[in-house]
């Protein structure tokens, strides 16, 4: 495995699958995406199997973290607006002020004052020692992972003052952990006695690095808001974005200033502009996700979990007091401005989060000759308090946005429990009593309607749509239901047969609402597609009505509707039920024109009863132009002109990326779908898939599958006819 793992590209794909799977256990389990992302680099890193290389952890894969974290930089500049940020910002400094200042004085002091007296084989460790490491350490402590915070903010859509607070905040943080790092390593050697730079020299500098890198990244964000300006394609925005923030944090890395804020006034030269163009940022967000992948759980396999043991319990004593820096700063210095005491309170559950920066500080520290007596020290107390804070920080993220409310009701929604389970959304089924005039049924009548009955909670609505039908067929509507008994003797007089009765009462009771009366029979049959082919071709069939199974997964249903559609010489319609019937707005979708002659006559049965408004949904390949989604609205439109279907028609044709997520979202305007499934069986449907069967699992309202039945006459035929009329 080693050797397999040495491929970049393979280790990649290992890092982002895994990442995946466990992003998606997380959200499952009401955790941040970021915590499985996190928890798969673990599992594959060296404190578990251990299947990448060292070197290839800390170099080769090196450059898709220095990408991301200068992508996160650029979007945390974005929320750096000032016109939103005005009405906060004395809310930001306090908060900043108080929050910096408790973690720097509890760590340094407690961390210091452990260090003297918890390390050392031969006795306490020297003072100057302890002081150094103490300063160090809680200056490494200020800073907050950028990349998870807005992660988190992100992937639960979050928007209001404290997502703005909390993202300024992250930006002071990194900019005076930056600040205070170099005092610190300043004020170190001269307690070490060690450093060959002047002591005012290693305090200006962090000061010098800090402006050089915000002019940088302003005089970069200037240069690309005056590109993109003058840009109209979508892709040519997204080349000039990710040129120019690449640029900037490579720049700013080979001249030694800092790759994040340069990355932050980028941004924010860009959204502070008087016109604002922020197609930039907006290009940016299909890119962002698999690097942001990778990237966090590339943080997840540098993690070792044993750098919890060597700490010890001056490890806890760190992450300890950084906790309590952090709250308690963030805590006072919101009350102080103002801001409710529901909200202070938790605002520092938002500044947790602790990665990229702090490992890299430390890592100066490692490599900084000076500090070699320190060094082992400060890693393990950093590089544990990661570990800690990486896989709690993120929850406690999504809690401070919750509790805020600032989580979008949108995502609320989309991560409750799957809207019910399919039993409860389809026993749920409500058939609103029938307010229109009753049907009247011909004075004579062709062939039958079958609606296959099995279940009390779906029999009546089944038979609606039975009874619709048989009215525009001109057909008696007939409720069959099939036992598997072996002989008829065993199933009369019996719970079973008790069963049927109960069942045919509830639909007698709505085809007579309707005003048509209703036959029914009892086929029995090893095979229910078996039974109700007999009953069709007994009963000369015009349709057969069926309903989807209340459980996700019915054993054998698929099978039952393949046999039927295959064999039956009418429409085989199944019925999938959700929520109150009504089919007053009708969704079609088309994904080609023979779809029309599907369901071409369950629409015409459903308008045929009294006003309705039917959607054609014409769903185009992407990269259709404007003029041929024209020219399909118009070819859709003349086939139920032909028709002389009633009601309001209309036909939309979208270029879509997504059939699946198109269909669904226009059905949130719609009260049922009538869609045409495929005639793939077996090996076919496997590779090919199901779009009719997919929507039928996420529609948000009732549906109609129609399969079988495709007329003999073309659409050609229908078009001709059409310049006819």
């Amino acid at each position: 495995m080693s050797a397999i793992t040495t491929n970049i590209v393979f280790a990649l794909s290992l890092l982002l699958a895994a990442g995946f799977a466990l992003a998606r256990v997380a959200k499952a389990i009401r955790l941040p995406s970021v915590t499985g992302y996190i928890a798969a680099g673990i599992v594959l890193g060296p404190s578990a199997l251990d299947l990448f290389p060292s070197d290839m952890l800390e170099q080769d894969l090196q450059v898709f973290i220095n990408m991301a974290l200068m992508l996160v930089a650029f979007g945390i500049g974005e929320r750096f607006d000032l016109q939103q940020l005005r009405p906060i910002a004395r809310t930001v400094m306090r908060v900043s002020i108080a929050e910096i200042g408790s973690v720097f004085l509890l760590v340094s002091v407690g961390v210091g004052v452990s260090a003297y007296f918890l390390t050392g084989s031969n006795g306490p460790m020297p003072g100057s020692h302890a002081i150094a490491v103490g300063l160090i350490c809680a200056a490494i402590a200020v800073e907050t992972a950028a990349a998870t915070t807005i992660a988190v903010i992100r992937e639960v859509e979050a928007s209001g003052p404290m997502s703005r607070l909390v993202l300024s905040d992250v930006v002071v943080n990194n900019a005076m952990a930056v600040t205070l790092f170099g005092i610190s390593v300043a004020v170190a050697y001269v307690l070490l006695g060690a450093g060959e730079q002047s002591p005012l020299t290693q305090v200006l500098l962090p000061f010098f690095t800090t402006v050089a890198s915000l002019l940088l990244g302003f005089a970069v964000g200037l240069a690309c808001d005056w590109v993109v300006h003058r840009l109209h394609r979508r892709s040519d925005v997204l080349v000039v974005a990710l040129a120019s923030i690449f640029f900037c944090g490579g720049l700013a890395n080979f001249i030694g200033l800092s790759p994040l804020l340069a990355g932050v006034a980028t941004g924010f030269a860009i959204v502070n502009r008087d016109r604002r163009d922020v197609r930039a940022f907006r290009a940016l967000n299909d890119f962002e996700p698999p690097l942001y992948g990778i990237f966090f759980a590339l943080a997840g396999a540098q993690l070792h979990l044993q750098e919890l043991l060597a700490a010890g319990v001056l490890g806890l004593v760190f992450v300890t007091m950084r906790f309590a820096g952090k709250y308690l700063g963030s805590r006072i210095g919101a009350l102080r401005s103002g801001l409710d005491r529901k909200r202070a309170a938790v605002l520092g559950l938002g500044l947790l989060p602790q990665a990229g920066l702090a490992i890299g500080l430390a890592y100066l520290v490692r490599q900084d000759a000076a500090l070699q007596p320190i060094s082992a020290l400060v890693i393990n107390l950093v590089l544990s308090s990661v570990v800690i804070n990486e896989l709690i920080g993120p929850p406690l993220v999504r809690m401070m946005l919750t509790r805020a409310g600032e989580v979008s009701d949108e995502q609320t929604r989309r991560e409750e429990p799957e809207s019910t389970t399919d039993v409860e959304r389809i026993a749920s089924v409500d058939v609103v009593p029938w307010t229109w005039p009753k049907l009247e049924p011909p004075a004579t009548t062709g062939g039958s309607v079958i609606i296959g009955l099995s279940h009390p909670e779906t029999a009546a609505a089944l038979t609606r749509i039975g009874v619709i039908l048989a009215n525009f067929y001109e057909a008696e509507p007939t409720a069959v239901h099939v036992s598997e008994a072996e002989h008829p003797d065993d199933f009369w007089d019996t719970a079973a047969d008790q069963d049927a009765v109960a069942l045919f009462r509830l639909a007698d009771e709505e085809a007579r609402s309707l005003g048509y009366p209703l036959d029914t029979e009892v086929e029995f049959a090893d095979d229910t597609a078996l039974g109700l082919l007999r009953a069709a071709e007994d009963m000369d069939a015009q349709a057969i009505v069926l309903g989807h199974p209340r459980a996700h997964r019915a054993p054998h249903f698929g099978q039952i509707v393949d046999n039927l559609a295959r064999e039956a010489l009418c429409p085989v319609v199944v019925a999938r039920f959700v929520g109150p019937l009504h089919t007053e707005r009708i969704l079609v979708p088309l994904t080609c024109p023979e779809d029309y002659l599907t369901v071409r006559p369950i629409v015409k049965a459903l308008s045929a009863i009294e006003e309705h408004e039917i959607t054609f949904l014409r769903l185009m390949p992407a990269e259709c132009q404007p003029r041929e989604l024209r020219e399909a609205e118009e070819r859709v439109m003349s086939w139920p002109k032909m028709d002389v279907v009633q009601g309001t028609c209309t036909c939309v044709a979208l270029a879509t990326e997504s059939r699946l997520h198109t269909i669904v979202e226009a059905a949130e305007d719609h009260n049922i779908i009538v869609m045409a499934t495929s005639g793939r069986r077996g090996l076919r449907r496997a590779f090919f898939g199901s779009l009719a069967e997919d929507v039928a699992r996420r529609a948000p309202c009732s549906m109609l599958l129609v399969s079988g039945g495709l007329e003999s006459r073309s659409l050609e035929e229908l078009e001709v006819a059409t310049q006819d009329v």
